[in-house]
């Protein structure tokens, strides 16, 4: 069954939509109303509590004065259920880091301001280098050990800073460019220090870049670790012999790999944390399965325990498709990711059946087409194609194929024309925001100028179907290779679309599926030529770290030059003939010194340059369609109508999950 309804009219699909009903929003997330002195606790735990189990609440939570109190959206809310979902299999990781949202800091539901999390405070000393950090006093981990300033400083030394596991990381944070050295001032006081100021470090503890243990632990760079449970597994703790015969037994190449996997909460189930939910069963199975934390560190106004729901369930899911028909057909309480745009129409006629409504949270980003600008560079495993990176690299080119863009089409059949048709920058609303002449520069539906461009530049040979052919002299048709994912942020029918428009100007594009795995493997690679992103992420445009499928090579080396995490081993550096590169470059590194209000004028260059450049062709912003269509079960409540949608904030987390709640306790399946 094919969901995508490309005839549904316009009216009928718009009318559906603006005829939801609105639901709860919050203002902030910043909670200043008086702390609770009691604490509550759901049945399940008092049950533990009662069988001797568990020690009470109070002395599982930090001390009355430090605990986190998190305001609701709707009301308080009601303990238990199972919340099911849906996942990808074991590369989906960011399906589980989204919920748990283990960081120090996070940013408030407007997106701008920060607020504490697991930090009580925070603050950035007289001399300009120094960033202080209070922990929550008595904080535990999920097995009762204490949370302290220790654990700060065995992650540092090592994990992030170890020359075995991290040779090349430079002792950077998660996927960030910084590299802090740490101190430790009491057991709930740790210090970040830099030689020189580093105004942009704060705004990234408030994002997946720094993050925590959930997500960072993973990629082997998390700025704290559970070190009583990873000495056992640490060679410079743990007999060499023993680990030796761990890593056999295990089937481990070497310790390195066997140590990572360690530091892996989605497969490693006995593994602590302090996120709201702990992992019981590993993602590298059918069913994904989590329990609530008993000692999470949060609590409601009325001082009930958090999250509220006891458990959550991800099912594997073989395709798009299927996860979009068990979606349709009611079979998940709440699920935003892989929720295809296109299947909107489908879902609000469902709705009464499937007993859930829809919510959509508009994002930052923009849906677009990456040409490789660093393709054939570098180390690559297969030979490229001299004649694609002649043209795919070409700035009139890439003008061309951008005028020969129906964007309001595409807006119209697969969007609905909710969205902006516009180039990769920050929406109209934002502080950011470039102006209207850097956003629809060349995103005008000009054809007649498209082949004009084209003819200029060199392709005015055309074969029998009229299709331009290659300058080699080989006589052929100059194909392109256009790769996307069904389903993974952006609707495949934009790539059809755009299949006809480019052939209406004799370019011809080959569509290649390509998913998961082998999609993050190919652009990490080096080996795309074109690439359907439904994620360009306009908040922090000046970012060049790897997964920007426009310039993959030259992302990988900018992060391993900046000590960041990359996602392939192919690298190639910018040549210093090309300026206006790297002036980005220059960028990147300058707006990590400034914080993330102050750098407008910042991103306004970077704007200026990238859209001139078009290292993306930008199609469709201000919509809901990447990763902010949520089917919502009617019975799960303190959703907010609108959360922050933009990867680095990591929405639903963005909108606090640990306040969710089944209303009764039970999902509609009775569990």
């Amino acid at each position: 069954m094919h969901l995508y309804k490309k005839a549904a009219p316009l009216a009928v699909a718009l009318g559906l939509i603006l005829s939801m009903p609105a639901f709860a929003q919050i203002g902030t997330f910043a909670y200043d109303g008086p702390l609770p002195t009691q604490f509550n606790e759901a049945p399940m735990l008092a049950a533990k509590v009662a069988a001797g189990d568990l020690p009470p609440v109070e002395e599982r939570l930090p001390i009355a004065s430090d605990v986190l109190v998190v305001p609701v959206v709707e009301r308080i809310g009601d303990y238990g259920g199972t919340w099911r979902r849906g996942f990808g299999g074991p590369s989906d990781g960011q399906n589980a880091d989204r919920i748990m949202m283990d960081h120090l800091l996070l940013y408030d539901i407007d997106g701008t301001n920060i607020v504490p999390n697991i930090v009580k405070d925070w603050s950035l000393e007289a001399d300009g280098v120094t960033y202080t950090f209070e922990l929550r006093r008595e904080m535990k981990w999920s097995d009762g050990t204490p949370f302290t300033a220790d654990d700060f400083l065995w992650a540092n030394e090592h994990v992030v800073c170890h020359e075995t596991l991290n040779p090349e990381k430079q002792c950077r944070l998660g996927f960030s460019s910084f590299n802090p050295k740490v101190r430790k001032i009491d057991d709930s006081t740790i210090q970040w220090y830099f030689e020189t100021p580093q105004a942009g470090f704060i705004d990234d503890v408030a994002t997946y870049r720094v993050a925590g243990w959930t997500l960072n632990g993973r990629v082997g760079a998390p700025s704290f670790a559970p070190a009583h449970f990873l000495e056992q597994f640490h060679k410079d703790f743990a007999d060499a012999d023993a680990i030796d015969k761990m890593v056999a037994e295990e089937g481990f190449e070497n310790w390195e790999t066997f140590f990572k996997n360690k530091i892996d909460v989605h497969k490693t189930v006995e593994a602590p944390t302090v996120a709201p939910w702990v992992v019981t069963s590993p993602n590298n199975t059918d069913l994904w399965a989590f329990e609530r934390n008993p000692y999470y560190y949060g609590v409601d106004p009325a001082g009930n325990q958090l999250p509220y729901i006891d458990k959550i369930e991800m099912r594997l899911y073989a395709s798009s498709e299927v996860h979009n028909l068990r979606a349709v057909n009611g079979e998940y309480d709440f699920n935003h990711r892989g929720i295809a745009f296109s299947n909107v129409p489908t879902f609000l006629e469902n709705a009464d059946k499937g007993n859930y409504r829809l919510v959509l949270w508009p994002g930052d980003a923009t849906v677009a087409v990456a040409f490789n600008y660093s393709y054939g560079l570098g180390d690559v495993t297969e030979e490229p194609d001299a004649e694609i990176r002649k043209w795919i690299t070409n700035r009139d080119f890439k003008i061309a194929m951008s005028h020969a863009i129906n964007r309001d089409k595409i807006n119209e059949l697969i969007y609905f024309g909710t969205a902006t048709g516009r180039q990769a920058v920050f929406p109209s609303w934002h502080a950011h925001y470039p102006g209207d002449e850097v956003a629809f520069r060349y995103a005008d539906y000009d054809p007649a100028k498209a082949n004009e461009i084209l003819d200029d530049a060199g392709l005015s040979e055309r074969d029998s179907a009229g299709f331009r052919l290659r300058t080699d002299g080989s006589g052929r048709r100059l194909t392109l290779d256009f790769s996307y994912s069904v389903g993974w942020f952006a609707d495949s029918g934009i790539v059809e679309l755009l299949r006809e428009d480019w052939a209406a100007i004799g370019v011809n594009v080959n569509l290649r599926v390509v998913q998961g795995k082998a999609a993050t493997d190919e652009r990490g690679g080096n080996l795309q030529q074109l690439h359907l992103d439904g994620d360009v992420n306009a908040r922090e445009p000046t970012s060049l770290i790897s997964g920007r499928s426009a310039f993959p090579a030259y992302s990988n080396w900018y992060s391993q030059r900046s000590g960041s995490y990359t996602l392939g081993a192919v690298v190639a550096e910018p040549p210093e003939s090309d300026t206006e590169f790297w002036r980005l470059i220059e960028l990147s590194d300058e707006s990590q010194l400034l914080r993330y209000a102050d750098r407008t004028e910042n991103y306004l260059e970077t704007q200026e340059i990238a859209v001139n450049n078009l290292y993306y062709i930008g199609l469709i912003g201000d919509s809901a369609a990447s990763n902010g269509v949520i089917v919502v079960k009617n019975n799960f409540r303190n959703v907010p109508d609108r959360a922050p949608n933009v990867s680095a904030l990591q929405n639903p987390g963005s909108g606090r999950t640990v306040q969710f709640f089944f209303e009764g306790g039970r999902n509609d399946a009775g569990f």
